[in-house]
């Protein structure tokens, strides 16, 4: 079933199914308000304000029209009444999203974006008269607000404010702790009529039948006491043939009526949102042209040169929008530090504020988690491995950090070593890492509480980190740096031996051994009895030698694999075990029961990788894509890659996707396709060319942007095998840094 096309050249992807298994979801932001929207845009919208969400849309976003004439009305983004529209589509941007639908010579087209700054969001509706003759329109903007903070429905009001010039809602409650007690709902046109609730607008009609929009005016009254509050506004307008009208709204909250009022006058204006869409498109497009892929794929093509991109640049402004992660947000600026190191640079700056002095990081902030969960640490040196290697600013090492639960501020090298030493000091009596509270799956979760279990993933996951550690060590002007890696060095080799004495089982290695002495992962467990990220991190860990490492993957290939990926455990459980956590009360082949959970997937990815199992990695590439016709009702995005599709044993809807975007697998997948499938790795003194390339691709060609020199790469069979930089063959698989604004060519010979 075909969902839409992609259009490449101007950054879009066009739904033209616009009844698919599930509604689309696309993400619109800044660095304080996100809207989430479904592909007739409408869903809901927040602000980030004193570390907690304060919503301001809650769901609806909708354009009525209604013919003067013959009285015929209709919602030109949504077609509740399913009419035949001679156009029907969604345009899914870059930073914005447009609506465009055509029906009985008319045209209408509604776009939303969120400005580069404000806790608001901008809408734009045109309307066109296609026809040859005139007509006389009545045009009924509608949104449903998020006005009530609390239950206390004697505390909020709504009304038109000539001060605000449009819709103003307040709730000034007792103990209401958000400052942005006040909401506003403006337009550059001065509307007829106007509604305040649900009441006054549908009445007692319907979606497809508002019962206010018979009559000739809304009923313009002010409302208290309401729990379905609405912003609607009317305006009666005639259009010439070919002529068209455009409206250009406000949304958002403030303080007070002064700052509201200050807001709408500004920001209510054609200027305004023109303004903003060109800096939300150029704002993307600063980081889409730092790379370009051209393989034989082009699906891949346009994920990989647009769309990855665009969902690692949430991840790591948002995290996973409920909430900014620690793990969440290093991994995802991992993954952006090619398209902008400043920005990079200041967003793990910003995630390492959030550290403990012990060396742990919080779980998540905005709103904050502060669950034990203990592998925080091993994602620090990944990211600032990556972000020096691609910016060469060893001088990140020297600025100061601060903590979260303390006043101290300490170099950002120092936050580094307290992560290791928290990891190698939090350790059982097998010598594991400390389970506590659970690691990078948040659903074992009851594991370690009482201080004695022991997760083998975390200690694989600790010297996968120590080796990054190191390699910072080797590279920058720390002092002491060589007793530091003597000292670590040690602590990794006999953590390994622990490792394979205590987590390794016949063939697979286990998950963990929790407070009560009990296997997790393991042949003696009734159900969970093998998990897919013990032995995708062993191979990244070089836990193994390579024969033994290569066994491990024939393990996960023999036990893991399904019609559309890999599950993240299997059995699923189907018992509730305390002694495990809220894993096992989920519907077996849910989230990390079961599921083929993309982020393990893409680990997955490149352990084939790390092996030279090139055809396996690409095997499961396509394996996990929407268009996999062995799961063609998933339901996911095209564009977007989805947190997971239900397992084989869920009881319902095999392989549906129900959560797109928010996942860490935007970034590692992107990394697996560009870094080690085409092999393309920054280094300290220039990009590696490591390829792992499947053997049914041929031509290949790829670009990339590397301290302000372009390289223009090319893969070609041959017999005179090397890496040729503008025609030299180079003595290794290494390109040296080139001057600012210049262009090179590069060809790898396989």
């Amino acid at each position: 079933m075909k969902i839409g096309t992609f259009i490449d050249e101007k950054r879009e992807y066009v739904i033209e199914n616009m009844q698919p298994v599930r509604p689309l979801k696309n993400f619109v932001w800044n660095d304080v308000t996100f809207a989430e929207l479904n592909h007739f845009c409408c869903g809901e919208s927040k602000a980030c304000n004193n570390n907690d969400f304060r919503p301001i849309v809650k769901d609806l976003r909708l354009v009525y029209i209604k013919d003067k004439e013959s009285g015929e009305i209709y919602d030109a983004n949504r077609n509740f009444k399913n009419l035949p529209f001679d156009k029907f589509h969604c345009r899914v941007g870059l930073g914005y999203q447009t609506v465009e639908s055509a029906y009985k010579d008319l045209e209408c087209s509604f776009t939303v974006i969120i400005p580069e700054n404000g806790y608001m969001e901008l809408h734009k509706a045109t309307i066109k008269n296609t026809g040859k003759k005139p007509r006389k329109l009545s045009v009924y903007s509608y949104v449903r607000p998020f006005v009530n903070l609390n239950p206390t429905l004697a505390c909020g009001k709504g009304s038109y404010d000539e001060r605000v010039g449009g819709l103003f809602f307040t709730f000034h409650a007792f103990r209401c702790d958000n400052e942005l007690t006040d909401l506003f709902y403006a337009c550059s046109e001065p509307c007829q009529a106007y509604s305040i609730c649900d009441g006054d607008f549908f009445g007692y009609g319907s979606y497809e039948n508002p019962q206010y929009l018979s009559g000739a005016k809304l009923p313009s009254s002010a409302v208290v006491y309401e729990e379905d509050f609405c912003g609607a506004m009317q305006f009666d307008i005639a259009l010439a043939p070919d002529e068209e009208k455009s409206f250009y709204f406000v949304i958002g909250v403030a303080k007070d009526e002064k700052e509201s009022a200050e807001i709408t006058k500004n920001c209510a204006t054609k200027a305004f949102f023109e303004t903003e869409y060109e800096k939300q498109k150029y704002s993307a497009e600063s980081y889409i042209g730092k790379s370009k892929i051209n393989t034989p794929d082009e699906y891949l093509n346009s994920m990989v040169n647009i769309w990855l991109k665009r969902q690692i640049s949430l991840g790591k402004t948002w995290g996973r929008i409920y909430g900014k992660g620690f793990r969440d947000l290093l991994q995802d600026t991992t993954g952006f530090v090619s398209f902008g190191q400043a920005r990079a640079r200041e967003r793990l700056i910003y995630t390492l504020e959030h550290q403990f002095i012990s060396g742990n990081g919080l779980r998540q902030f905005d709103p904050v988690v502060d669950y034990p969960y203990q592998d925080m640490p091993v994602w620090i040196p990944m990211a600032v491995l990556a972000y020096i290697k691609e910016s060469g600013d060893f001088d990140v090492l020297n600025a100061e950090v601060g903590y979260y639960d303390s006043d101290a501020r300490e170099s950002l090298f120092k936050h580094v070593q307290r992560g290791m030493e928290f990891l190698y000091a939090n350790q059982g009596e097998h010598g594991l890492g400390l389970w506590r509270g659970g690691d990078w799956n948040d659903s074992i979760n009851n594991c370690g509480l009482q201080g004695k279990g022991e997760s083998v993933w975390l200690s694989i996951a600790t010297v996968k980190a120590t080796d990054d550690y190191i390699e910072i060590l080797q590279n920058a002007p720390v002092q002491g740096a060589n007793e530091l890696i003597a000292e670590i060095r040690e602590k990794q080799a006999k953590l390994k031996e622990n490792v394979i004495a205590h987590g390794f089982e016949k063939d697979h290695f286990i998950y963990g051994i929790n407070d009560w002495g009990e296997k997790v992962g393991s042949y003696e467990c009734e159900e969970g009895r093998m998990y897919l990220n013990p032995q995708t991190w062993a191979i990244m860990a070089k836990i193994f030698e390579e024969d033994r490492l290569q066994a491990l993957m024939d393990f996960v290939e023999n036990n893991l694999k399904c019609d559309y990926g890999y599950m993240q455990n299997v059995p699923a459980y189907t018992k509730p075990n305390p002694h495990i956590g809220r894993i096992t009360y989920m519907n077996a082949g849910i989230y990390e029961n079961g599921s083929v959970y993309n982020h393990g997937v893409m680990f997955k990815i490149v352990a084939d990788c790390l092996l030279g199992r090139a055809d396996n990695a690409y095997e499961t590439l396509k394996m996990i894509r929407y268009d996999n016709p062995l799961n063609e009702k998933s339901g996911t995005e095209p564009y977007a890659i989805s947190n997971m599709y239900f397992g084989p044993s869920v009881y319902s809807r095999k392989g549906f996707a129900p959560c797109a975007w928010i996942t860490g697998s935007a970034g590692w997948l992107y990394r697996a396709i560009t870094e080690y499938i085409l092999g393309i790795k920054a280094d300290f003194d220039g990009l590696k060319i490591e390829p792992c390339l499947p053997s049914a691709w041929q031509e290949i060609t790829a670009e990339r942007e590397f301290r302000g020199a372009k390289y223009v790469i090319s893969y070609r069979r041959g017999e005179d095998k090397g890496l040729f930089v503008d025609g030299k063959k180079m003595d290794d698989k290494k390109i040296p840094t080139f001057a600012v604004g210049t262009t090179h060519q590069v060809e790898y010979r396989y």
